[in-house]
């Protein structure tokens, strides 16, 4: 068996045992965007980073209700526990010692005014919220669209594979072609090695194209935060393997000017709204800090026992209640500080929102370049697709029948080879730029 015959049949093979292996099918784009997100790790943090600034709303919540605290305690005296002697008006008594000593209290306490510091604490924690909301949202698209560029690499290094196949098979029918040749005296021994040369040069092909589709789909599976040494098989038909005029033209009508999604994406884009919440949240931050400055106002009740045997809580225990008032004087320069600290907290989240703005439009610019060039790449790609193909055909019938030399063959399909690739990657660096375009308008999802 030829060694050309055993490489295609060792990557079919190949191929068929990973799909064997893995025991659930071809997995479409869906399902790999799926298994992403229920394993990401950065979506994990996300959650935990949500669930943490609901315990921080309800806690700022809890400043609005009156705390409340029950202190009990229990003492013995364990030395001079002797007959205590006295004389109360002229009469002497004698007292026996009481060693234990008994204390209850409680005590209910009511902010009822603090410089609208609670009202600020609770609009940035309930800011805290929305954006860690909105953090998750964007990790999820994150996740989406870095498993579908992912996705799309597997299929363009797939079809890579393929056609490196199909013209090892073409070298392959070449080579048998000029060995016969050259069996019946009509073809050199120069020729049969030139075109062998050229076989060999074509496997080392294949197995690179392999090698690269194999990487490919590690990446892919690392993508979807999984062990990369699983076997795969994945759906070619998730994302289609051609762009039409047609599909180019219907894509831009969805996505319209460049000048409409920089402003769609200031309005869906769910880490620009993060960033517009903690903005939020930094100016109540500077309100909080400012609070201390006003007086503060609470309202407290309570009760006190205290005795040396248990009993006697209605006349050894008393009931009160109160009102506190405090009034800052001089803190240091303290508050000062704070305010400091919160408007430098404010201006640097404001500065990272006007960063990322400019960000987004830089991104949306360079997404509508990479569109262009891969429609223009389209377009060329199969113009020369379809010549190389023309002249390959007319060059092989002309050589089956001597007109032809088999530098002309090789020629020939040296062509007809760099057009599929070039084809080939033009089709799916339009749908990388396609599906870049949608994640830079934040309407790309796993929806």
């Amino acid at each position: 068996m030829k060694p050309s015959l055993l490489i295609v049949l060792s990557i079919l093979t190949t191929a068929s045992m990973h799909a064997q292996e893995q025991g659930r099918g071809k997995l479409t784009l869906k399902d790999c965007i799926r298994i992403a997100i229920e394993n990401s790790f950065d979506l994990q943090d996300s959650y935990a980073a949500s669930r943490a600034a609901g315990a921080g709303l309800t806690q700022a919540f809890g400043a609005y209700l009156p705390s409340a605290d029950i202190t009990a305690n229990y003492n013995r005296q364990l030395t001079n526990l002797k007959e205590q002697f006295s004389i109360v008006n002229g009469v002497p008594i004698v007292g026996q010692p009481l060693p234990n000593t008994y204390g209850l209290t409680g005590n209910l306490n009511l902010t009822l005014f603090n410089g609208f510091r609670r009202e600020a604490q609770y609009d940035a924690a309930q800011a805290n919220v929305d954006a860690t909301t909105e953090d998750v949202r964007f990790n999820r698209l994150s996740t989406a669209f870095d498993v579908t560029r992912k996705y799309i690499d597997v299929l363009r290094k797939q079809q890579l594979l393929n056609a490196r196949l199909e013209n090892l098979a073409l070298s392959q029918a070449t080579f048998d072609r000029v060995k016969t040749l050259k069996d019946n005296g009509r073809s050199t021994i120069q020729q049969v090695m030139s075109q062998e040369t050229e076989l060999a040069n074509q496997e080392v092909s294949v197995v690179t194209a392999q090698n690269d589709r194999d990487v490919a789909k590690a990446q892919l599976l690392n993508a979807m935060s999984v062990s990369p040494s699983q076997l795969i098989e994945i759906d070619e038909t998730s994302i289609a393997g051609e762009a039409t005029a047609n599909t180019v033209e219907e894509f831009r009508r969805k996505v319209g000017p460049e000048s409409i999604s920089i402003q769609r994406a200031f309005e869906t884009r769910p880490d620009l709204n993060a960033n517009r919440k903690r903005v939020s949240a930094a100016e109540s931050g500077i309100t909080s800090a400012t609070a201390t400055y006003w007086p503060t106002l609470s309202a407290n009740a309570g009760y006190n026992w205290r005795n040396f045997s248990v009993g006697g809580f209605d006349t050894q225990g008393q009931v009160y209640i109160g009102l506190l008032i405090r009034i800052p004087v001089f803190d240091q320069f303290v508050t000062n500080l704070n305010i400091q600290n919160a408007e430098l907290q404010h201006t640097r989240q404001s500065m990272t929102l006007a960063r990322l703005e400019n960000q987004i439009r830089t991104n949306i610019r360079s997404a509508y370049l990479q569109l262009s060039a891969a429609e223009k790449g389209l377009e060329i790609t199969d113009r020369a697709m379809k010549s190389a193909t023309i002249n390959f055909n007319a060059v092989q019938e002309r050589f089956n029948v001597g007109s032809a030399t088999l530098l002309d063959v090789q020629t020939a399909n040296n062509q007809l080879i760099t057009a599929r690739v070039n084809h080939v990657t033009a089709v799916y660096a339009y749908h990388d730029a396609a599906t870049y375009v949608e994640f830079t308008v934040g309407t790309y999802g796993d929806q």
